[in-house]
């Protein structure tokens, strides 16, 4: 449902006027206040600025604070109850203002005159992500958008009977300053490069709604759908290319898990044209790498842009990212045997060497959290100290990094970084440099960290249990979870790295053919990397269905000891059990992932 039902006006007591009353369980309730009685009422524009994003108004009211009894209107309002005499019922059946009436829906509170653009309303009312939140201007400036979750209302209702209603034009800013000492927390909301308004006079009124005419609205939302935290190449390159597809992506209709299939066969055919081993299919297989790397940063601009987010999607896009890395890198390796070289050992380097080094990243971040959460820093709202506000441009979400902090995030040697390497290796080297440079570069990276952990394992000392950030198992990561300090950062990693080197190296002894042993490993880094995510997400740190002390066990009783002791042919035997023992793992840790995933609630 997009469109909200017109009801006839009609007027209830204490300066409440209910402008529409289509009541459902979904949707928004909207108060629109008139804090003075001497605005401009803009209630038909901002309608229409939330139609269009999308907004269901379910129950719209406009409150006149100043009159006589304003302020116990908008305390209803509110609660849920807009007529004194009938309150609306609630989720648990009970009527009035009290700690027990819950309403239905998430309530918004827009003064009457306000003048903004509409991604400005959808960014605070229809971002799922949020709850109770607040426009947020530069230096804790509240603009006077407040979005009051369904379960807050009623706490929110009792502060507005404490404001002084003879301070109308104050009593927005005072009601988001109180509501946390009443158990609320108010999520800032930044205004980004929009246009923001409270006309005081007809001068004012003209240069913001021509400021609305002139500003690029759906450019400047698509530039700030970026996402801050990525490292160099994807922020000075990729993300601006990026955007410029998800505006093509968004006026195709397309959804973010479609962008992200369209990303996953592209780099699937990318790691094809690789393989072949010719210059012209691998410099025609790198360019598409680079267009697939691209459009890997489209799915989440869109779904930002759109502000519509899923659990699967979040999985979908961890997944086949791994994915799409596993198979350029078995490409390269492919190549190397058209040209009779044998680049499988180095393709099972330079697997296990990302997978530590990304696995020990997100182990010491995790393990910095839960020692030393975060601090939320709770905004000290101030007023507006200007009613006309017309940006210079877009806000940048990307991060700004002096030369140092530059360098520290090449030194991670990041996922674009990575593709960016195995693109120019494909298309101008040999595969064997390629993977040789993909190798140093990520055990380089790894060496940083061990001695960045070395320098700062003090700060890791905690009695709390670590988090498992690889797919251990049940019986490895008994162990785990007894370790603290450096150890608890990185045991797990050690674990699913010294998996890989055993299942190749004990699968090369035993005559496999290569190619099958790096794809049983590039599947159990998979594993190991979609734990780790669902640890990250907090998707439950249950252990998947088979985790590495399983694999290991099955791998040495059902492949390795016939293949050394069966009077078998060996090299079949050993080579369709490792075939085998990769769908399985692929679709064990897959099914029971996205299960973890799907299921959480956040």
């Amino acid at each position: 449902m997009r469109d909200r039902e017109p009801a006839a006006a009609r007027t209830g007591a204490a300066g409440l006027e209910v402008a529409g009353t289509l009541i459902s369980e979904s949707g928004l309730d909207v108060v629109f206040l008139d804090l003075h009685g001497e605005a401009a009422p803009r209630p038909e524009a901002l309608r229409v600025v939330l139609a269009e994003q999308g907004i269901v108004v379910a129950d719209e009211h406009i409150v006149t604070v100043s009159s006589l009894g304003g302020t116990s209107a908008l305390a209803r309002a509110v609660a849920g109850q807009p007529d004194p005499g009938q309150p609306a019922p609630v989720e648990d059946g009970s009527h009035g203002i009290g700690s027990n009436s819950v309403p239905r829906r998430a309530l918004a509170l827009i003064p009457v005159d306000l003048v903004t653009n509409g991604t400005v309303l959808g960014a605070v009312l229809d971002d799922p992500r949020l709850r109770t939140a607040a426009l947020a201007g530069p230096d804790d400036t509240f603009l006077e958008v407040l979005r009051i979750d369904a379960a807050d209302r009623p706490a929110a209702a009792g502060v507005v009977h404490e404001l002084d209603p003879g301070a109308p034009e104050s009593l927005l800013l005072e009601l988001v300053r109180r509501l946390p000492a009443a158990g609320v927390t108010v999520k800032p909301v930044p205004i980004g490069g929009y246009v923001w308004a409270r006309p005081s006079g007809p001068g004012e009124s003209a240069t913001a709604e021509l400021a609305l005419i002139e500003l690029p609205e759906r450019r400047v939302r698509l530039r700030e759908a970026a996402r801050g935290g990525d490292g160099f190449f994807s922020t000075f390159v990729l993300r601006k290319l990026s955007w410029r597809l998800t505006g093509v992506a968004e006026r195709l209709g397309l959804t973010p898990n479609q962008v992200t299939a369209i990303s996953f066969v592209i780099g699937l055919a990318a790691a094809a044209l690789i393989a072949t081993g010719d210059r012209l299919p691998a410099v025609i297989g790198a360019v598409l790498l680079q267009l697939c790397v691209v459009i890997d940063c489209v799915d989440g601009e869109l779904a930002r842009y759109r502000r519509r987010f899923s659990r699967f999607g979040a999985w979908l896009d961890a997944s086949t990212d791994r994915i799409k890395e596993f198979a350029v890198i078995f490409g390269l390796a492919v190549a190397g045997a058209q040209a009779g070289l044998d680049l499988w050992p180095l393709a099972a380097l330079a697997i296990g060497v990302q997978t530590f080094r990304s696995l020990a990243d997100l182990s010491w971040s995790l393990r910095r959290q839960q020692l030393d959460p975060p601090v939320v820093p709770v905004p000290q709202w101030q007023a507006s100290a200007t009613r006309v506000r017309i940006p210079q441009g877009y806000v940048s979400a990307t991060d700004t990094h002096g030369v140092g902090g530059w360098l520290k995030r090449i030194g991670h040697f990041p996922i674009a970084e990575r593709f960016l390497v195995i693109s120019l290796g494909a298309a101008l080297l040999t595969p064997r440099v390629t993977l040789i440079v993909l190798c140093a570069g990520g055990l380089a990276a790894g060496v940083y960290l061990l001695a960045a952990l070395a320098s700062r394992g003090r700060s890791l000392a905690g009695d709390q249990t670590p988090k498992i950030v690889a797919d251990t198992g049940p019986w490895f990561g008994a162990g785990l979870l007894r370790l603290r300090g450096r150890s608890a950062v990185i045991a797990a990693p050690l674990v699913a790295v010294a998996e890989i080197a055993a299942v190749y190296l004990l699968a090369t002894m035993v005559q496999a053919q290569h190619g099958a042993a790096v794809m049983l490993v590039a599947v159990i880094a998979v594993a190991h990397y979609l734990q780790a995510y669902g640890v990250r997400e907090g998707a439950g740190e249950e252990f998947l269905l088979i985790g590495a002390d399983l694999r290991l066990a099955a791998f040495v009783l059902l492949i390795v000891l016939p293949g050394l002791l069966m009077p078998v042919d060996v090299e079949n035997w050993v080579t369709g059990g490792l075939w085998a023992l990769t769908a399985v793992v692929a679709v064990t840790s897959a099914g029971a992932s996205l299960k973890s995933w799907i299921g959480v609630t956040r």
